[in-house]
């Protein structure tokens, strides 16, 4: 029976077990998050023994190199010591080596990478910003033919990141960046499948390199791309796209124009026309990209067309990409507010988040057993309270971004809690800080931490969630685009960052494209 020593703890794996399921059989919980705040499912390394070759699938070779794994598949054959992702290895560098405006607010961007970096036109990077701050951008270049990577910007009103692309970044400039991520690109299974491509705004960036990387695969189906804007400033591809119309029979492209009418341009929503025209989707590959609204919607009437779900790609630019309103700014700033300055002698104090670790664990172990406060629970699982108390706390106590979920306010939202309530709960914790041996001075801050978040718990009915300034049902379901990797509520399967997910906006359960699609059935 193998061993494996994590955080100088030692747990044995059954014959066929994986890390991951041996560490939840134990209740311990894999902080998701790295210190840097690039976010991986279950990723892990090996400091001694021998990584199983299939736990390292899809993994970029540096990592593998380095003896990084998927804890979710990795079933050892010996004794292991392992530890979480070391910060500097999950990003990479590169330069800047062309800036170059191709609208007055949209700017094109080529990249030298310090290494090679293997990826699919149409998958998305996640840019980081010296203060930590991220934003994700889709890859407009193909692999196979251009030696940078390419990606094209949309400068927003009121965007800081998109301000300091324009305005600070510079040619010559070193970037960081985590990636290739995402799942919309071509693939090669089916050379004569015709390929439905629909973009709104900066949508069409990844579209058309995905439409080269059909062409220059070889591909023989019909590829159609309806790019959509306002005006006709915003088809700002119409010439590149048009050479390709007329160099390849089996491509063609349509520009729309929802706004003024235009010479050239169809006056009409780029999706509309599109099923309009293609009102029979069986056997197609449907790729959407672009203003979130028109994604879902697309989405939803490309199935009633015919497509299947699996062959329906999207990349939808949520606003955390794009503008946001003063409304949603004003709610950056209200969340922002929410977390106290950092507590480095806290964070000390609890080990670097090993002691953190086995206090969660003994409070939510009582707290699971606990008829006054179980009921709470029931639609969550101890292992997914401990993780997102965890990264809560750590972000607290740090400062660093690596929690991802909703503040105290909108978590708890639909829970009726008294202060007496509140008050025993805090008694719990008191106690399990103190059996860990955690200072009376410590004790006392942490408590006042948690007191702080008082008003944002307690109250004597439910009250609606807010996001980006706007009013959330109650209850029900949406739909979002992931910053932070988890596994499925239901099935445990990966969900990657980027990846859109089915979220119960009351009890925060997150449910993959394959449970969203039985759900939906």
């Amino acid at each position: 029976m193998p061993t494996v020593l994590y955080n100088d703890q030692s747990y044995h794996c059954h014959e066929g077990e994986s890390i991951l399921q041996a560490f939840l059989r134990h209740g311990i919980s894999i902080p998701f998050s790295c210190k840097s705040g690039i976010c991986h499912v279950c990723l892990l390394r090996a400091k001694t023994g021998t990584v199983p070759e299939n736990s390292q699938a899809g993994l970029k070779q540096n990592l593998i190199n380095k003896n990084y794994f998927k804890a979710c598949c990795c079933v050892p054959s010996e004794d292991m010591e392992i530890e979480e992702p070391r910060p500097g290895d999950m990003l990479t560098y590169g330069i800047i080596a062309k800036k170059e405006m191709l609208t007055p607010d949209i700017c094109r961007f080529l990249i030298e990478p310090a290494t090679d970096i293997y990826y699919h036109a149409g998958q998305f990077l996640n840019l980081r910003r010296e203060d930590g701050e991220m934003r994700s951008y889709s890859l407009s270049s193909v692999p196979r033919e251009d030696y940078f990577l390419e990606l094209q910007v949309k400068k927003v009103a009121n965007g800081l990141f998109s301000h300091w692309m324009f305005n600070i970044l510079s040619e010559n400039d070193e970037i960081e960046f985590q990636g290739p991520n995402g799942q919309n690109y071509y693939s090669t299974d089916d050379i004569k499948q015709p390929l439905l491509l629909i973009g709104t705004g900066t949508g069409v960036s990844p579209l058309i390199g995905i439409a080269r990387d059909a062409l220059l695969s070889g591909h023989e189906g019909d590829i159609y791309l309806y790019h959509g804007s306002h005006n006709q400033q915003g088809l700002y591809l119409d010439t590149t796209l048009r050479e390709l119309d007329d160099r390849y029979s089996q491509f063609h492209y349509i520009g729309c124009i929802s706004g003024a009418e235009s010479n050239g341009f169809i006056h009409r929503r780029a999706n509309e026309i599109a099923l309009e025209n293609h009102p029979d989707l069986k056997g197609w590959q449907v790729f959407l990209c672009g203003q979130p609204d028109m994604v879902t919607a697309t989405q939803k009437m490309a199935k009633a067309a015919g497509a299947e779900s699996k062959s329906i790609k999207i990349d939808p630019f949520w606003p955390s990409d794009l503008e946001k309103t003063a409304a949603e700014q004003q709610t950056d700033v209200e969340e922002r507010r929410q977390y106290p300055d950092p507590d480095p002698q806290m964070w000390d104090a609890l080990e670097q988040g090993k002691l953190l670790t086995r206090i969660l664990q003994d409070f939510y172990t009582q707290v699971y057993d606990d008829p006054h406060l179980v009921s709470f629970f029931e639609n969550t699982t101890k292992r997914r309270s401990i993780e997102k108390q965890y990264n809560f706390l750590h972000q607290v106590f740090t400062g660093k971004k690596v929690y991802f979920g909703d503040r105290p306010r909108n978590a708890h939202h639909w829970m009726v809690i008294s202060n007496e309530l509140f008050d025993y709960r805090a008694r719990i914790m008191e106690s399990c800080l103190r059996t860990h041996g955690l200072s009376e001075e410590l004790i006392k801050r942490w408590l006042a931490m948690e007191d702080s978040y008082r008003d944002d718990i307690v109250k004597d009915l439910p009250r609606s969630r807010f996001k980006f300034g706007k009013e959330i049902p109650l209850d029900g379901y949406e739909e979002l685009k992931m910053d932070f990797a988890t596994l499925c509520d239901n099935c445990q399967a990966e969900i990657n960052v980027g990846d859109v997910v089915r979220y119960h906006v009351r009890i925060g359960k997150v449910y993959c494209e394959k449970c969203m699609q039985n759900q939906s059935g």
